[in-house]
C-alpha cells in the first residue's frame, strides 16, 4: 500500500509495536525485584515491502518479530550445578556442627575429662585402699562416665533420626516439585505448539529446576518445546510423557530410589544429610568401640582375667555406649571393688590392683578388642599393649580431631562455594537482571518514538483533510 494510507498504516504500526515494547519495559520494571525472573526484550524488524512498480520497494514500517527472554543458558547451568554443591556442603556443615555440640570438646564436663577422672580416682584408690570413701570416688566417677556415655549415644541417635527425617521431609518437597514442573511443561508446550513464547512460564521453570537441584542433583535436558525432562543418578524422575516418585528406603537410612531402584545423587541437601549421616554412624559406632574395649580391659583387670567380679556391665546388642553401666553389686557394695591383687581375701594395704586399673590409662588397646586376643598377665595385672593400638584417651581424641577436621573441610568449602556462586549468580544478573536506568532510558526512547508516530498519524490526517475536504474533489 502506498501514499497517504500507507503513511498511516506505517505509523499505526509503529504506534501499536512502541506501546508493545513500553509495555515490555513496564512488565521489566515491575519485575525487577522478583526471584527468577528474566528480563525480556522486544525484537523490532522491518516489515515486508511493498513494490511499486518502476520505481522499487516502499517500507510498511515495522512488526514485532519475537518477544525475547535473554538468558545465558550455560550460565544457568553452571549456577544450579555450583549451587547444589553449595547446599551439599551447608547440610553437612550445619549437621556436623550438631555432632561436634554433642561431643562439646574441649571442655570440663567433657567424656574426656570424665575418662581422667575415672583414672585419677583409680590411682586415688590405689594410694588409698582401705579408704572406703576412695572406693565410693571410683563408683561414682565411673558412673558419670558411664551416665556422659549413655547421654551422648542418645543424643547422636536422636541426631540421626532427624537427619533421615530431613531427608524424607525434601523427598516431599522434591516430588511436589517435580508434579509442578510436570504441569508447566504440559503449559509451556501447548503454547509453544501454538508458536507462542512462554517467557514467564520458562521463568518459573528455571525456577522450579534449581530448587530440585539444590534438594538433589539432577540432570536436566530439553526437546523443541522447552520442556524439560530430569534424572537423578541415571534413572528418569520426569519426561514428556511420565513422573515417577522419590522415595526414601528404611536400609540403609537415608537411602534414595526411583523406580525401586537404588540412586546415588552427587550434590543438593540431600546427599550432605547422606555424607553427614555416615559421619554420625561412623562416631557412634567409635563410641561404642571405645566403650566395649575401656569396659572389656577395665573388667578384664578388676576380675583378675574373668575369676572375679567384673566392675562393668555390657549389653549384647553392639550399643555398648548406651548400655554400659556400674555392675549393680558394686553400686550396692562399694566394698566389693577390687583394689588389691587377692580378690578372694582383702589384704590390708594392698592397692596394687587399683594401681593396675589406673595404669589402663597408658595401655594401648585394639578397637575393637577382641577378649579372648587379651594378653592378660595375672602375675603383673597388666594387659600387654597391642601392635596398631591405641590408648583409650588416645582413640577418643582422634575420633573427635577426625571430626574437627571433617567439618573445617565443610566450612571451607561452603565458603569457597559461596563466593563461586556468588560471582556466577552476578554474571546471571548481569545478561538477565533487569537494570532500572537502563528499562527508563528504553521508556524514553520508545515514548519518543511512540509521539513521532503520533505526529505523523497527526500529520496525515491534515493531509487527508486538506484532500478531501479542500480540494473540491
Amino acid at each position: 500500500m502506498s501514499g497517504l494510507f500507507g503513511t498511516l498504516n506505517n505509523a499505526t504500526k509503529g504506534l501499536n509495536v512502541q506501546q508493545s515494547a513500553l509495555q515490555t519495559t513496564s512488565h521489566n520494571i515491575s519485575n525487577a525485584n522478583t526471584e527468577g525472573y528474566s528480563r525480556q526484550k522486544v525484537n523490532m524488524v522491518s516489515d515486508n515491502p511493498y513494490t511499486l512498480g518502476g520505481i522499487g520497494q516502499l517500507g510498511t514500517g515495522v512488526r514485532i518479530a519475537s518477544i525475547d527472554r535473554i538468558v545465558d543458558p550455560y550460565v544457568n547451568n553452571q549456577l544450579r550445578n555450583e549451587n547444589s554443591s553449595l547446599e551439599m556442603y551447608n547440610k553437612k556443615s550445619e549437621v556436623l556442627g550438631q555432632l561436634e555440640g554433642i561431643f562439646n570438646e574441649p571442655s570440663t564436663t567433657g567424656l574426656n575429662n570424665n575418662l581422667s577422672k575415672v583414672f585419677a580416682s583409680w590411682t586415688y584408690l590405689g594410694s588409698n585402699p582401705e579408704l572406703a570413701t576412695a572406693k565410693t570416688m571410683v563408683a561414682q566417677n565411673a558412673e558419670t562416665f558411664t551416665d556422659t556415655l549413655h547421654h551422648m549415644s542418645n543424643q547422636i541417635d536422636s541426631l540421626h533420626e532427624d537427619t533421615v527425617q530431613d531427608i524424607e521431609k525434601n523427598v516431599i518437597d522434591f516430588n511436589a516439585k517435580v508434579q509442578q514442573l510436570d504441569s508447566l511443561n504440559q503449559q509451556i508446550f501447548n503454547m509453544t505448539s501454538q508458536g507462542q513464547a512462554p517467557n514467564d512460564l520458562l521463568d518459573q521453570q528455571d525456577k522450579l529446576l534449581g530448587e530440585l537441584t539444590g534438594i538433589a542433583g539432577v540432570e536436566a535436558s530439553y526437546d523443541k518445546f522447552n520442556r524439560v525432562s530430569i534424572t537423578v543418578g541415571g534413572e528418569s524422575v520426569l519426561t514428556e510423557d511420565s513422573i515417577a516418585k522419590m522415595s526414601v528406603a528404611t536400609d540403609p537410612a537415608g537411602q534414595l530410589t526411583v523406580n525401586d531402584k537404588t540412586v546415588d545423587i552427587t550434590s543438593g541437601n540431600i546427599k550432605g544429610s547422606q555424607e553427614a549421616l555416615s559421619e554420625i554412624d561412623t562416631k557412634k559406632q567409635e563410641l561404642n568401640e571405645l566403650a566395649f574395649t575401656f569396659a572389656t580391659a577395665v573388667n578384664t583387670v578388676h576380675s583378675d582375667g574373668g575369676e572375679g567380679l567384673n566392675f562393668f556391665e555390657l549389653g549384647t546388642d553392639g550399643n555398648y555406649a548406651a548400655s554400659i553401666q556400674v555392675n549393680k553389686e558394686i553400686l550396692a557394695d562399694v566394698s566389693k571393688i577390687n583394689a588389691g591383687k587377692n580378690i578372694e581375701s582383702v589384704v590390708g594395704g594392698d592397692g596394687t590392683r587399683a594401681q593396675a586399673i589406673a595404669s589402663l590409662q597408658n595401655t594401648k588397646l585394639g578397637y575393637p578388642v577382641d577378649p579372648t586376643g587379651i594378653e592378660y598377665d595375672s602375675d603383673t595385672m597388666t594387659i600387654k599393649n597391642q601392635v596398631g593400638g591405641s590408648t583409650v584417651s588416645g582413640a577418643y581424641n582422634d575420633s573427635v580431631t577426625q571430626m574437627g577436621i571433617v567439618k573445617q573441610q565443610a566450612d571451607n568449602m561452603v565458603d569457597s562455594q559461596g563466593s563461586l556462586v556468588s560471582l556466577l549468580e552476578a554474571r546471571r544478573d548481569s545478561v538477565s537482571g533487569v537494570s532500572i536506568n537502563e528499562e527508563v532510558t528504553n521508556t524514553i526512547t520508545y515514548q519518543s518514538a511512540f509521539e513521532a508516530n503520533s505526529r505523523i498519524i497527526s500529520v496525515v490526517s491534515e493531509m487527508l483533510d486538506t484532500l478531501i475536504n479542500r480540494t473540491g474533489v
